[in-house]
């Protein structure tokens, strides 16, 4: 998805942009989408010159923010599910322990989620295409 948005800062190969509210309206988490704050992080990884109020056309590839949003709430989601077929099935038949271990398998989901994205932030963030 290609969208146009306004430099705010530069500094070296990241650049803090922003756009107005209007420009979410064609997203597909608009809907779900709570953000006040639209400034985010894009790259400039072509190292084109840009200062501070110019315009800017970014891609976010579908396929990753695909992947972001499944890594994001579907993992824990699987995680859960396996953790409540996995005690009932092997272990007990207690619902209330399978419950704790199927809450505690969606934290660790979360969690694992939470680390790989802080760990490959970089790959996951829009990259500036050309200038406006």
């Amino acid at each position: 998805m290609i969208k146009q948005v306004q430099i705010i800062s530069v500094d070296k190969d990241r650049i803090t942009a922003g756009c107005d509210r209007a420009a979410c309206e064609g997203c597909k988490s608009s809907a779900f989408c709570r953000k006040q704050n639209t400034e985010f992080e894009v790259l400039n990884t072509q190292n084109l010159e840009l200062k501070a109020g110019d315009s800017v056309e970014i891609l976010m590839p579908a396929g990753r923010t695909v992947f972001a949003t499944a890594m994001s709430l579907l993992f824990p989601l699987l995680c859960f599910f396996a953790a409540l077929i996995i005690t009932s099935q092997f272990f007990t038949e207690n619902e209330l322990v399978q419950l704790a271990a199927a809450a505690l398998a969606l934290l660790l989901g979360f969690s694992v989620s939470a680390i790989y994205f802080r760990l490959t932030k970089r790959s996951y963030m829009p990259d500036v295409q050309r200038k406006v």
